[in-house]
């Protein structure tokens, strides 16, 4: 009995030995070829398709839909009632500054400033009686009574007055008289003109005649609120960019305009913000309420053009795969703009940088590489 226990134990020892055995060695099997895996990749040169970092001045632009509005439109309405006595002006002239456009009848209110101008004459040679009278009492205030006194100083009083408001209305009397002569208020060019002599016209019958200012003329587009932000760390909004617009024809328009200003808002449907430049418009192409394109044109200075495709995008920001001193790299960049397939990119790279232009593994990093013509 004792000698088949004993013979049991060793069989049994002998069995866990050998399944110990084979366990071990299975494992060691499994981790093996990980083991030379890496001992592989670390050893072997890696070689990539490589494009050289170029840094250069890539011309950009920017194209926006623009409308073009006046800087100035008025519409003329008489200040007072009257016949038309002339029009001087016809549609499509160009007019300047307190050119006279037409006349109204003149009479009555030409009579009236005569009247009220007889009426300073009156006032005024009662004035002066007054005040004599006044003087002369003053000088001998000792030989008249008190209340005499007061009653020739109430009387200089009231005529001075009564001057002041014969005067005041003249001044008015005059005014009525200088509107019948309608003058432009600015430079501009006139509107289409239905007016004819001895037509009744007053501030109630609304407008008689557009005028709109030509040159300069305004043109209005529309930026992202992004856009608006960056424009506003430059010393002055759109400094170093020109602009130029594309007209329906698609032709160029010769002069470049200049920024003028933004919009005190941002639209909050689109998200955007207005921006209005001023063109010099001698031969009036530029019509108002006609759209153009409006071309931004800039120049970034010492960057990379870089395919889209080689730029990597994650939360962290974009970057590159490069091969740099030997070595695959990951360096992050900053997009600039975006060109059709390409990136404009700040230039952040080395001189002897190279740009991977195929899939790279994040596995390869800091492994040793070569571009394929350095092979």
């Amino acid at each position: 009995m004792r000698k088949r226990t004993v013979l049991f134990l060793i069989v049994f020892l002998f069995v866990g030995a050998f399944f110990l055995f084979f366990f071990t060695s299975y494992r060691a099997s499994q981790k093996e070829p990980e083991k030379i895996e890496n001992h592989s990749l670390k050893s072997e040169i890696l070689t990539f398709q490589t494009q050289k970092a170029k840094a250069q001045d890539i011309p950009y632009t920017k194209k926006y839909i623009g409308y073009i509005l006046p800087v100035h439109e008025v519409s003329i309405i008489p200040f007072i009632n009257g016949f038309i006595e002339n029009v001087y002006v016809f549609g499509g002239q160009e007019v300047k500054k307190n050119q006279i456009l037409l006349v109204l009848k003149q009479d009555e209110y030409k009579a009236l400033l005569a009247s009220r101008y007889a009426d300073i004459l009156k006032a005024e040679a009662d004035y002066q009686n007054k005040e004599s009278y006044f003087k002369r009492i003053q000088k001998a205030a000792q030989s008249v009574s008190a209340s005499e006194l007061e009653e020739a100083e109430a009387a200089y009083l009231a005529s001075a007055a009564t001057l002041e408001q014969v005067k005041a209305s003249y001044e008015l009397a005059k005014v009525n008289y200088d509107y019948t002569l309608i003058k432009s208020p600015i430079d501009g060019v006139v509107g289409n003109v239905s007016l004819t002599k001895g037509s009744y016209v007053g501030p109630s019958f609304g407008s008689l005649l557009s005028i709109v200012q030509y040159n300069p003329i305004r043109v209005v587009f529309s930026i992202s609120d992004k856009e608006y932000l960056s424009e506003l760390k430059k010393e002055r909004p759109f400094a170093d960019e020109k602009l130029k617009l594309e007209l329906p024809n698609g032709e160029l328009f010769e002069h470049e305009g200049n920024f003028r200003y933004t919009n005190n808002s941002l639209n909050k449907d689109t998200s955007s913000m207005a921006v209005y430049a001023e063109f010099e418009n001698e031969g009036k192409i530029l019509t108002p309420n006609t759209y153009v394109n409006v071309l931004c044109e800039k120049i970034f200075q010492n960057a990379l053009l870089v395919s889209k495709s080689f730029v990597h995008l994650e939360d962290n920001g974009p970057f590159l795969y490069v091969i740099r001193k030997g070595l695959v790299d990951k360096v992050p960049v900053e997009i600039l703009a975006s060109q059709h397939d390409d990136f404009i990119l700040e230039n952040t790279l080395e001189p002897e940088d190279e740009i991977i232009i195929e899939n790279v593994n994040s596995l390869f990093l800091k492994h040793k590489a070569l571009s394929k013509e350095q092979i």
